[in-house]
Formats: C-alpha cells, structure tokens, sequence
C-alpha cells in the first residue's frame, strides 16, 4: 500500500530502524498484509508495465516507504515525484539500485515468506525476481554482479551479511560482522571504490570504550571484517560517492572521509536527526531527517538551501546510476 497523497508522514526514528534490523522486520508494527508473489529468476520483464521517468540524465532518487511501494524523484533544483513503483509490497525497509539500475527492495510481507528482496529491472514495476531470504533483517545492497547481500541475524543470534549469487536463493557465504559494544547493530552497507564491502555499525548499549560507531572493510582473502578505525565517527549510516569519499552518519553530524582516510575532511551538520543518507555519484548528499524531510548538500558543501518532504514514511534512499 502506497502513502496516501497529500499527508507528510514522518521517517522512521534511527535507533528504531537499527532496532529493527536487529529484531527482524516482522516484530515492527502491524501493516497491511499482501502475499508477495515469488517471481521464477529469468522472467523477462519488459512487458511489465513502467514507472514514469524523468527526462534528462540526472540520477533518480528511490525513497522506500515503510508504508508499502518505492516512490521515484527527480533530482536537480525542483526534486519532485515522477513514479511509484512497486507499490504492491507491503512494507519495504531498504532500497538498493546498482549500476545497472537493477532495484532491490527488501521487503516485510508480514506473511509468508515473511522477509522477501524484490528485484525489478530499470522502470517495471512487477519484479523480475523475488529472493527468499534465510535471515532476518532488513538492509539490503548489490554489487556490479548482481550479488545481493542481505543484512540479517544467523541461528547463533550473530550479526551477518550474506551473499546471495545473482538467481540464487541459496547465500554463497555468511560473513559475521563484528560488535562494537555490549549491544550492537548493523545500520548500513556500501561498497568502497575498490568494490569491497563496508558494513557500518551502531551501538545500542552503554560502551566502556565510548565507541558508538564503526566502519568494517571485508578482506575478500580471508573473509574477515576490518575496523577502518575511523576517527570521530559517531554512528552506522553509511554512504560512498563516485569520487570514492565515505560519508559516516549518526544522530546531527555527518563525517565525510576521502579515500584512505581515517580523519574527516568535512562535517555536515544537521538541524534534525538523520535517519537515512545517500550519496551521488557526483558528491550530491542528500540526508533524510526525522522531521525537516530530505535535505540536499551540493557536492563539497556544509550547508543546503534545499529540501522536500516526500509523501512516504521513509526507510531507505538509493539512487539510480549516473
């Protein structure tokens, strides 16, 4: 079910995000049930009706709505509404676009298969391919070979992210993700200009080492998470631009981190409290907040005069290739 036009909904609160990532998405409250049909892999979708797009070769903004559906956005100096796809899911909690322009929306059907990745090709709004998944959880990304990785919980109660192969309803590899502190969760996942897996992780509980916050680096040789021990980083909402720069988010502030660095460059300060970012490819910021909506930072700079509340209860951003 999609949002009803014309009322402004609240985002989803961060810690209740993270609380939901921990917990699994069907403890969240009660919404609509729809069954998710399971779409057979190769299923050529493009008889499957279109989204509107927008004109010229900016990067669309996808907003995931806990509400039901993924609403479309242009972007530039009048970002508005130009779609509302895959408004039949009941309850997305993350959104993820590749650079194919491949959607994945992970989905809380509330029935089963309770926990579901929908897959939709550029512009169909029926997916091509829905993944069962294993675990539950509710963050989801994809690499440039189609490899998902799903954020969830394993049978020992630990924090994974698991690798699905492209048509696979099978993970390849479990990876654990460390804890930071007495209770921990994962609150974001990217990919550095390498293509390796950042996974960033949030703190829950009191923490006698005073760490709220922590990027992991996949080591592909050995299959073990590296702490990239980055300096004043305060929170798990990761995001990474196109120049390789890492943006590390929590509660008003926003570190920014060149390729390599361990220091920020820059700190973007909020006026209200970050529950979702994504960046550009150009460096273009844009931060959802709990009540001021998506608020858009130029490429570089601290400060914006430019925001939009979306018609949606927003629980992910992503956008398309560009």
């Amino acid at each position: 079910m999609a949002a009803a036009r014309g009322i402004s909904l609240h985002a989803i609160p961060p810690l209740a995000a993270i609380a939901l990532a921990l917990g699994g998405c069907s403890s969240f409250a009660s919404a609509p049930m729809a069954e998710t049909p399971v779409a057979q892999n190769g299923v050529d979708a493009a008889s499957a009706a279109r989204a509107v797009r927008p004109a010229g070769g900016s990067q669309e903004l996808y907003i995931g709505n806990i509400l039901g559906g993924v609403l479309l956005y242009s972007t530039g100096k009048n970002p508005h509404e130009v779609g509302d796809i895959a408004n039949q899911l009941p309850r997305v909690t993350s959104v993820w676009v590749n650079q194919s322009g491949i959607l994945y929306a992970f989905t809380d059907n509330r029935n089963s298969p309770y926990e579901t990745i929908e897959e939709f090709e550029p512009g169909a709004q029926t997916p091509f391919f829905s993944l069962v998944l294993q675990h539950y959880g509710s963050l989801v990304a994809a690499d440039a070979q189609e490899n998902v990785y799903a954020q969830g919980l394993n049978d020992q109660g630990q924090a994974v992210i698991d690798v699905y192969p492209p048509g696979s309803q099978q993970y390849a590899h479990e990876y654990v993700v460390p804890s930071i502190g007495q209770v921990s969760g994962i609150a974001g996942i990217a990919f550095d200009s390498t293509g390796a897996l950042l996974v960033g992780v949030a703190a829950l509980a009191n923490n006698r080492q005073g760490q709220v916050g922590a990027v992991f680096s996949l080591d592909s040789s050995s299959g073990e998470f590296v702490n990239l021990n980055l300096q004043r980083d305060y929170g798990g909402l990761i995001a990474t631009d196109g120049k390789g720069n890492l943006y590390v988010g929590a509660s008003t502030e926003i570190s920014v981190y060149a390729p390599g660095a361990t220091n920020p460059s820059r700190i973007v300060r909020t006026k209200d409290t970050i529950v979702a970012l994504t960046a550009a490819s150009d460096g273009t910021l844009y931060v959802d907040t709990y009540e001021e909506g998506i608020v858009v930072y130029p490429p570089g700079k601290g400060h914006s005069k430019n925001s939009f509340i979306p018609q949606a209860q927003v629980s992910g951003l992503a956008l398309g290739p560009g």
